[in-house]
C-alpha cells in the first residue's frame, strides 16, 4: 500500500471513531429520555450506525456495500427532515403563526443542494 492509501484509511478510521462517539452519546440519551425524545433521537442513531458501517466498508474496499449504507443514511435523514418540516407547517397553520412558514421555505432553499446530490440510478443490464 502506498502512503496515500494509508492516509485515506486512517481518515476513514478517524471518521468511524467520531461516529462511534456520537453513537454512544445518542444511545445514552435514548435510554435517559422519555418517548418523545426517543422518537427524535432514533433517526440519528440510525444515521450514526450507517455512518460507521459505511466507513468500515470503505476501509475494507467494499465500495458497493458502502454505497448502500450511504443511501440508508441519506434516506433516514431525508425522512426525518421532511417529517420535521411537515410538522412545522402543520403547527404554524394550526396556531396561525405564519412566520414559521418563512423558516420552512428558507430551510427548503438550503436543503435543495442536498436533494440534487441524492440520485438513485437504475442501470439496465444487457
Amino acid at each position: 500500500m502506498d502512503d496515500k492509501k494509508i492516509i485515506e484509511k486512517v481518515l476513514l478510521i478517524r471518521r468511524m471513531l467520531v461516529g462511534l462517539i456520537a453513537l454512544i452519546i445518542l444511545v445514552w440519551a435514548f435510554f435517559k429520555n422519555q418517548l418523545v425524545a426517543r422518537i427524535i433521537i432514533s433517526p440519528f442513531i440510525i444515521c450514526s450506525i450507517t455512518y460507521i458501517l459505511e466507513n468500515l466498508f470503505l476501509v475494507l474496499d467494499k465500495q458497493k456495500v458502502a454505497k448502500i449504507f450511504q443511501y440508508i443514511f441519506r434516506i433516514t435523514l431525508l425522512i426525518y427532515t421532511f417529517g420535521i418540516l411537515i410538522y412545522t407547517c402543520y403547527y404554524s397553520i394550526a396556531h396561525k403563526e405564519y412566520s414559521l412558514l418563512i423558516v420552512v421555505v428558507i430551510f427548503l432553499f438550503f436543503l435543495r443542494p442536498f436533494l440534487k446530490g441524492f440520485k438513485v440510478t437504475n442501470k439496465k443490464h444487457k
